[in-house]
């Protein structure tokens, strides 16, 4: 039984280590990301002349005034956050009986060090760890915090969406993870993640997940040291997410359901539907408590009633707006891509600066509320039954693959960065470009485009994709495997990624059965 729960580790957690984030052995030109089993992945974009970027040096600035080098806030007399030592911000709450400590990093190494800064001034016992939702860049330093008697408290749903989300598409999600978090970039191209401090990807190799001793669905109370703790689910960028209110400090933790940022509400390294309509009620949830202090998991803390309920009302209905116009576009049977063109936040809210682009984006999430409700049909007939091999008939329509490079390499000149990482997708697509003369020239249309993105995820993406162009697949580690989580994970997490890993070409006449106790 260990051997299977020790592949199951294996198949489950690579993920987690860059999906706060191998099904192919064969390198094909586009080849991303490769593990130590195989390789693959893919690549998308974002700006041109036509839609000019959000404004240079955004994301530097939003790095520095929302990210900024590791400190400890203590935000008002007993409550603490720790910033800039992780993507995610570990807070802590300061009891007469000991500490209550609210998501716990993404890796033991870091869990360490906000630990230490934190205990500096605020020592004191863990009575209790929250994970406000199941993301590993929230829960997977909580070994550092456990000690005899801790108790770690989630929603019901914590342990089947961790499971969900990082089963039988691990694979898939690892690669485009690994391209978002973009390792391999210099901080003068990618000073953050928008949110937080860039990923550890070799940290969190060696996880520390524990897994909930206490969960609970709708709301519950806890009391620690006379301060009572309400729990509160609260469905919005995960199905498990939660929001912590303390009425005595005045106190909302929103989980990442509020961040100084448009939120993300579809993710391009790849997720199940996030529930935007749920989401947007979680935030009305939060506003009716009417905190005095909001702390978000990542981004910095919103201070004083009035701004807070501003900045959650702005929030919501940025997410509304949205889903509306979608749903506004579906119903005039309006093509996807036309819906993604057009609709934008309207300017009241474009100008927020808690609203702006830097992490999720409008057209992303679009594409993410339409497919979650309507699939990926969009009512074109013509899209229904597509010919074979376009990309190679366009390129010789438009007169060879010499003269869409041209156009290609023209267009990157002018500044035309869209247009011409378009013509160059199409040339990779049709195969009528040989490597050598294809790569070099897709690289450099993606870094064009990559340096004029201020979001930092399509930024990293863009730019981790044409490091691999040039220099081959990145290489993945293998997660160590810890004995304390491998003995809480069920079973039937095995036979859930099972089927998809079977050489089924080798086994579709075989009926085998088998026995596990």
């Amino acid at each position: 039984m260990k051997k299977v729960m020790k592949l199951i580790i294996v198949v489950v957690l690579s993920v987690f280590v860059v999906c706060c984030g191998d099904a192919s052995s064969d390198k094909t030109p586009d080849s991303d990301v490769t593990d130590s089993d195989s390789e693959t992945a893919q690549d998308d974009a974002e700006v041109d002349v036509d839609s000019p970027p959000i404004v240079a040096g955004a994301l530097a600035e939003q790095c520095e005034a929302q990210v900024g080098n590791p400190r400890v806030i203590e935000v008002t007399p007993g409550l603490f956050l720790a910033t800039g030592y992780d993507l995610a911000n570990t807070i802590l709450v300061q009891t007469d009986d000991g500490n209550v400590v609210i998501d716990v990093s993404m890796s033991p190494t870091r869990a360490q060090q906000v630990k230490d800064a934190l205990m500096a001034v605020a020592p004191g016992p863990t009575r209790a760890i929250i994970y406000t939702h199941s993301h590993l860049d929230h829960v997977g330093g909580a070994s550092v915090w456990m000690e005899e008697g801790t108790q770690i408290w989630a929603t019901d749903a914590f342990f089947g969406h961790l499971m969900k989300q990082y089963g039988s598409f691990r694979q898939a999600e690892t690669k485009r993870a690994a391209l978002m978090h973009a390792t391999d970039l210099s901080l003068e191209v990618l000073p953050c993640s928008s949110l937080g401090k860039r990923v550890d990807l070799a940290a969190a190799l060696n996880t520390g997940v524990r897994k909930p001793t206490h969960t609970f669905s709708g709301s519950t109370e806890i009391e620690v040291g006379g301060i009572s703790i309400e729990l509160v689910e609260a469905h919005g960028e995960t199905h498990d997410q939660l929001f912590v209110w303390i009425p005595q400090m005045g106190a909302l933790m929103p989980g990442d359901n509020y961040y100084h940022a448009f939120p993300n509400l579809y993710t391009i390294r790849g997720t199940s539907p996030r529930p935007v309509k749920e989401w947007i009620r979680s935030l009305d949830k939060m506003r009716t408590r009417q905190p005095e202090f909001l702390l978000p998991s990542h981004t910095q803390p919103v201070i004083g009633q009035a701004l807070i309920q501003e900045s959650l009302r702005d929030y919501r209905d940025a997410i509304q707006w949205v889903y509306d116009e979608v749903v506004r576009g579906a119903n005039n049977v309006e093509d996807l891509d036309s819906m993604s063109a057009r609709i934008k936040l309207p300017a009241h809210l474009a100008v927020k600066a808690n609203l702006q682009e830097l992490y999720g984006q409008v057209d992303w999430s679009v594409r993410g509320i339409y497919s979650s409700q309507m699939g990926w049909a969009d009512g074109r007939a013509d899209r229904l039954y597509p010919p074979a091999n376009v990309a190679a008939r366009e390129i010789e329509l438009m007169g060879g693959a010499q003269a869409v490079l041209d156009a290609a390499k023209s267009a990157r000149a002018k500044g035309e960065l869209k247009w011409s990482t378009h013509l160059m997708g199409k040339l990779r697509d049709s195969g009528l470009l040989a490597v050598e003369t294809l790569n070099p020239e897709l690289a450099a249309s993606y870094e064009a485009l990559g340096l004029s993105v201020q979001n930092s995820n399509g930024r990293a993406y863009l730019l981790q994709s044409a490091n691999v162009l040039k220099n081959g697949p990145m290489v993945l580690g293998k997660p160590t495997i810890d004995e304390i989580f491998l003995e809480t994970l069920p079973i039937e997490t095995f036979f859930d990624v099972l089927p998809a890993r079977l050489k089924a070409n080798e086994t579709l006449e075989v009926f085998e059965s088998a026995n596990f106790q």
